[in-house]
């Protein structure tokens, strides 16, 4: 369920990011673009190195 949550906040984070693009005029939609796309790369990363955690803790399990 928490990993449902933080795929939807990554997606909310990249629409957010297209929204601003369209919508704000250019070096405003440039920054909060950033801002929003450094969050998404974050949450990103967070996912991978939780699933590599659990995965080489379930691995360590087996041996």
């Amino acid at each position: 369920m928490k990993g449902i949550v933080r795929l939807l906040a990554v997606v909310a984070a990249l629409a957010l990011m297209t929204l601003l693009m369209f919508r704000l005029p250019s070096e405003d939609a440039i920054r909060f673009a950033g801002y929003a796309g450094t969050a998404a790369f974050a949450g990103l990363m967070g996912l991978l190195f939780r699933w590599c955690a659990s995965r080489a803790k379930r691995n360590n399990k087996r041996v």
